[in-house]
């Protein structure tokens, strides 16, 4: 895709998506027919060829993470990212463009990694996890990085009214054991990942940092839908691209 093209669907795009916020994710949370095969159901054939440049870690995530986009990706961005963090609202933008720009091709994982700055992240955080135990993860996720200064708790649960969740189970979930200990999990993978700041984010496991322009963005997304097809014409099942790139990637820390 050339930058002309990315450029005008990415002025149409932002028209759908943020010119009426959330009616993109107001609906529930995407479902896949069957999650995409995990890199230890893969064995090393294709190693070489999916290692790519070699600078890439394992980015792994699981299904009943904060996902959404491709059934069956070319390219999967996971981001570790803070609801109260401005540079990560910028970028949630960004990324949203580019879903409508690849909706084929793009996945995006969402990892909580909120920052001790910002006293309201944790709350935040917990909430989007809560909203998921009701099916609306992105439609919370997208209320509140557009409200990014109403996050104090009674906000928060007047905003899961609004997005049709029972309030009830909406505070439970809030409170949960289960939540906090997803939310360390998810703190505790993007530190072994090397995370220091939000946004970052990894792209087919290619480390990234900052709130990128969607010119830029695109353009990697680009690089790694040309890599994504070398694969498949070496004999990568679609289905197996991920695997196959996290299999062949390097343990984060690892020399």
């Amino acid at each position: 895709m050339t930058t002309l093209r990315i450029l005008s669907s990415l002025a149409f795009a932002a028209t759908l998506v943020f010119g009426g916020c959330n009616k993109k994710s107001a609906g529930p949370d995407p479902t896949y027919d069957k999650p995409l095969v995990h890199m230890n159901d893969v064995d090393d054939a294709h190693a070489e060829l999916a290692r790519g440049d070699g600078d890439r870690v394992r980015a792994t995530y699981k299904p009943t993470d904060g996902i959404r986009g491709a059934a069956e990706p070319l390219v999967t961005i996971v981001e570790y990212s803070d609801f109260q963090c401005p540079f990560c609202g910028t970028f949630a933008q960004t990324v949203h463009e580019l879903e409508s720009v690849y909706p084929e091709d793009l996945r995006v994982v969402f990892h909580q990694y909120p920052m001790p700055m910002h006293p309201q992240a944790p709350l935040a955080a917990k909430a989007a996890i809560a909203a998921q135990s009701q099916g609306r993860f992105w439609a919370m996720h997208d209320h509140m990085f557009a409200h990014r200064a109403s996050l104090s708790r009674e906000q928060l649960v007047e905003a899961a009214g609004s997005l049709g969740l029972d309030k009830a189970q909406f505070e439970a979930d809030l409170d949960s054991e289960e939540t906090e200990e997803r939310l360390k999990l998810e703190k505790t993978l993007g530190r072994r990942l090397g995370v220091r700041g939000t946004p970052s984010f990894f792209i087919n496991g290619r480390s990234f940092s900052g709130a990128m322009d969607a010119q830029a963005l695109g353009a990697i997304i680009d690089e790694e839908r040309a890599f994504a097809k070398k694969l498949m014409d070496a004999g990568v099942p679609r289905n197996e691209l991920y695997a196959r790139i996290m299999r062949a990637a390097k343990v984060a820390g690892a020399r």
